[in-house]
């Protein structure tokens, strides 16, 4: 266990947890204390994991977006883990060199996200044929993000950067 104020406690509480007998941490809000005895995130509850925006370079390439040189029309491709389906979620489209979405998430257990990671790709969409922004990536999310309730990720390719949410369900 650990201690609090000079007393022993066993240790494996969100307000005490801790081992070896050292000083007991309270655990941040959303956090457990785990088998561990650490503090960190509940390995078996459940996250969404929600894209809300985005920075996306000037050009393709050196060539505009779009024909009529507006900015790419981007959508965000993802999928959470257990990966059972190769269906993605896909954000609505929104026309910006900053875009923003505020649907298209997918929900997934902490542990998953952890270990399997976040599945996602950016695209301009195209009537014929759509341009790739990011190129397919993984982000394994960390106890610091979870925290945080936010990650940044990139660059990759053309996506200088995107930024999603996670909310505990």
């Amino acid at each position: 266990g650990c201690c609090l104020n000079g007393v022993c406690q066993p240790g494996n509480t969100a307000a005490a947890c801790g081992k070896a007998a050292v000083q007991c941490s309270g655990c941040l809000t959303g956090q457990v204390c785990r088998v561990d005895q650490q503090c960190g995130v509940d390995p078996m509850s459940t996250w969404k994991v929600q894209p809300i925006s985005g920075v996306i370079a000037a050009s393709n390439n050196g060539s505009a977006w779009d024909g009529d040189n507006s900015p790419p029309d981007v959508i965000v491709s993802s999928m959470c883990p257990p990966f059972v389906t190769t269906t993605f979620v896909v954000t609505p489209e929104s026309e910006s060199y900053t875009p923003s979405w505020s649907s298209g998430s997918c929900v997934a257990k902490a542990s998953d996200l952890l270990s399997a990671g976040w599945r996602f790709y950016l695209s301009d969409s195209d009537v014929v044929v759509n341009d790739s922004v990011s190129g397919n990536l993984v982000h394994l999310f960390t106890e610091a993000e979870f925290v945080a309730a936010t990650a940044t990720l990139g660059p990759a390719n053309a996506m200088q950067s995107i930024t999603v949410r996670v909310t505990r369900q």
